[in-house]
């Protein structure tokens, strides 16, 4: 004959084991986290290594872009983190040159893992965290990038020099003019362009630029002195004297004078 109430008893019991919720064992609560991947697949001509774990869509950046990137970077060797950012924005050509190559090879929404050879990372000096020699491996994500318009190129028939002083300064007339010549004691009134020799690729340029010649530099000072008002001079420099401020060889320059007046009396 059954008994009711052990019946009832094992039915409470059955009930309470289906509703209580089970016990993990402790590995099962916390598991082992997974290693991260340190190698990459395809290898570039320049010693980087990539490995493409998303693509991206659109154009790639360039060395003089600006990228907002995620990003974390561990050391080839063990693994461990150094770094890591959210939205991090910086320069291309302002990072290490494995860095600068990888994300010249994405687009936006893209990812890319990069295994950087210590030669194209921090090198034998490292830099703290980063021991000597360490290979480094970078994850990427590639969230967008802005570009800035290329710079201006002066044509090469217009960066040469035709004539030069005694001094080694190059010059050649663009435009002559037939207003009075500054001297020591005046103040010239220019807009000049800076640019590469070799290049044309302008530097900097600025418009109506006041400049005592006593507080140019020697260099300046004498180009200046060559020049009417209301002229442009092409002028190449020679190889730098020292002066704080001068340009250096290999640049030159193109300088319209506006204007010649008084300098103002020095401030003590």
């Amino acid at each position: 004959m059954n008994n009711p109430f052990r019946s009832a008893v094992l039915g409470a019991v059955s009930a309470a084991a289906l509703l209580a919720i089970p016990t993990l064992p402790a590995s099962a609560a916390t598991p082992t986290p997974a290693k991260p991947e340190l190698t990459c697949k395809v290898k570039t001509s320049e010693g980087l290594s990539y490995t493409v774990i998303k693509a991206g869509k659109g154009e790639k950046p360039g060395p003089d872009s600006k990228v907002e990137v995620n990003y974390s970077g561990r050391l080839a060797s063990d693994g461990s983190e150094f770094d890591s950012g959210e939205g991090a924005k910086f320069k291309v050509s302002g990072v290490i040159a494995g860095f600068a190559q990888g994300l010249k090879l994405m687009q936006p929404g893209g990812k890319y893992r990069l295994c950087i050879p210590s030669a194209l990372g921090y090198g034998p000096e490292g830099g703290d965290p980063i021991p000597p020699n360490a290979d480094l491996v970078f994850e990427v994500e590639l969230l967008s990038f802005t570009t800035p318009p290329p710079k201006p190129v002066i044509a090469p028939a217009d960066r040469v020099c035709a004539q030069s002083t005694t001094s080694g300064l190059g010059y050649s007339i663009v435009t002559a003019g037939s207003g009075r010549t500054p001297t020591d004691a005046d103040m010239a009134l220019v807009d000049f362009t800076l640019f590469d020799a070799e290049s044309g690729v302008v530097q900097e340029k600025r418009e109506w630029e006041k400049i005592p010649l006593a507080m140019a530099t020697p260099l300046f000072a004498e180009a200046l002195k060559m020049m009417p008002s209301g002229s442009t001079y092409r002028f190449c420099m020679p190889k730098s004297d020292g002066t704080m401020g001068a340009p250096q060889a290999g640049t030159n320059i193109i300088v319209t004078l506006i204007d010649v007046r008084p300098a103002p009396p020095a401030e003590d």
